[in-house]
C-alpha cells in the first residue's frame, strides 16, 4: 500500500465520522425540538385554560390561515370544556354547532346552570336585545330583585305574555325564571331604548319604584346600576359571539 492509498483511506474514515456526527447531531437537535414543542405546548395549554390565547398564538405561527371557520371556533372553545357537567352535555347534545359555541361562551363567562343557559338561548332565537346587559342584571345578585312574576305578568303586553306561555310549558322553575325576566328585559329595551339607567332601575324594581328613586334621589344612578354597568365587561363577549353566530 502506497502512502496515496493511506491518505484516501484516511480521508474516507474522517469522511464517514464527519457523516456519522452530522447524523448524532440532527438525532439529537430533533429530539430537543421534539421535547421543546411538547413541553411548550402543554405550558400554553395550561395558559390557555382560563384566557383567550390559543387563536393568538396560532395566528402569530401562520397556522390559523390554513383552517376552516368551524375548525378555528372549535379550538377557541377548547379549553371550555372542562367547565361541562354532565346535565350540560345532555343540553349540548341537542345543539347546532353556533349554540353549542354559544353555550361554552355563556358558561364560561356566567356560570349559569343548564336550564339557565337554555332559557337564554331559546330567547336568543326569539328576541334580538343586549344579552351582555341581561346577564349582567341576572348576575347582580348583591341586590334582591324587588319585583314578582306576578308583577311582570301584569305590566306585559299580550305580545309579550304570549312568547311567555308558549316557551315555558313544561319547563323547569329555573328556565322560566329566566325566561320569563328575559321577556321583561326584551319589553324595558323596546321601551326605553337604549336608557339602561331606567332598563335596570325598571328591571330591578318596577316603573313606579324607580320613579319613587329618582324623586328621593334626583338621580338613576342607583346602587344596582353602577354594579350592573360595572359587571358589563365580564359578558361583553357573549353578545359579540350572538351577534356573530345566532343573531
Amino acid at each position: 500500500m502506497n502512502k496515496y492509498d493511506k491518505k484516501l483511506i484516511v480521508i474516507e474514515v474522517v469522511h464517514l465520522k464527519s457523516d456519522e456526527n452530522k447524523m448524532a447531531i440532527s438525532i439529537i437537535l430533533t429530539i430537543l425540538m421534539v421535547g421543546l414543542v411538547t413541553t411548550s405546548s402543554f405550558v400554553l395549554f395550561l395558559q390557555f385554560k382560563d384566557d383567550e390565547k390559543l387563536m393568538d398564538i396560532l395566528n402569530s405561527l401562520g397556522i390559523i390561515k390554513s383552517m376552516d371557520k368551524e375548525l378555528k371556533e372549535e379550538i377557541e372553545e377548547f379549553p371550555y370544556i372542562s367547565v361541562i357537567s354532565n346535565s350540560d352535555k345532555n343540553k349540548i347534545d341537542n345543539l347546532d354547532h353556533n349554540e353549542r359555541l354559544m353555550y361554552y361562551k355563556i358558561k364560561k363567562h356566567s356560570q349559569l346552570e343548564a336550564d339557565e343557559i337554555q332559557a337564554i338561548l331559546d330567547l336568543m332565537k326569539e328576541s334580538t336585545f343586549r344579552y351582555d346587559y341581561y346577564i349582567s342584571a341576572m348576575k347582580t345578585e348583591d341586590y334582591l330583585n324587588l319585583i314578582s312574576d306576578e308583577y311582570i305578568h301584569s305590566i306585559l303586553p299580550d305580545e309579550y305574555k304570549q312568547l311567555i306561555n308558549k316557551n315555558t310549558q313544561g319547563k323547569s322553575y329555573e328556565y322560566k325564571e329566566v325566561y320569563t325576566n328575559g321577556i321583561y328585559f326584551y319589553y324595558l329595551t323596546n321601551t326605553y331604548e337604549d336608557d339602561y339607567k331606567m332598563i335596570f332601575n325598571d328591571y330591578n324594581m318596577g316603573y313606579f319604584e324607580t320613579k319613587e328613586y329618582y324623586r328621593r334621589n334626583n338621580s338613576f344612578n342607583s346602587k344596582f346600576y353602577i354594579q350592573c354597568m360595572n359587571n358589563i365587561d365580564l359578558y361583553k363577549d357573549i353578545n359579540r359571539y350572538y351577534i356573530k353566530g345566532i343573531k
